[in-house]
């Protein structure tokens, strides 16, 4: 008799202490994001393509809003039913080399962070560079934050 319940208290015990916590499963997902110099076959976007903002971004939802906001050498019509475009404008200090984007899906919230590396090199001009990401289309209650890094 003192074993059983020894059993039952140890099973109970182990039931009461298992702890099924979603948080230790969920990961962020990267997400694939894409531009207007792959799908469109615009080129030299970051000097050619232009917003009227300054060192801020834009999410444009429709070619209306595109057609209004942006100016440049390639102008195309972007599919708004499976993109949303990410546009911004940063001043730098050193010339650039590079951009590079990653759009993160945070797991708990749904909500989307875009991280922007502007990848720059030692000359001497101080570019005020338009960056874009064409991203899967967002749902109306998610939310997108953009994250400038400099290296």
């Amino acid at each position: 008799m003192k074993n059983n319940i020894l059993w039952i208290s140890i099973l109970v015990f182990s039931l009461v202490s298992c702890n099924d916590d979603t948080d230790d499963t969920c990961i962020d997902a990267i997400i694939e994001t894409t531009g207007l110099e792959t799908e469109y076959g615009c080129t030299n976007t970051k000097y050619q393509m232009d917003i009227f903002l300054n060192d801020d971004y834009v999410v444009i939802k429709n070619q209306e809003t595109f057609d209004e906001m942006i100016s440049g050498s390639c102008l195309p019509s972007i599919d708004f039913s499976l993109y949303d475009l990410v546009v911004g404008k940063k001043g730098l200090t050193t010339g650039n080399t590079s951009i590079a984007y990653e759009l993160i899906k945070n797991c708990k919230t749904g909500n989307e962070n875009l991280k922007v590396t502007f990848n720059q090199n030692m000359t001497a001009e101080a570019p005020n560079l338009t960056y874009h990401a064409l991203i899967p289309k967002l749902n109306t209650d998610q939310v997108l934050a953009v994250e400038i890094i400099v290296n």
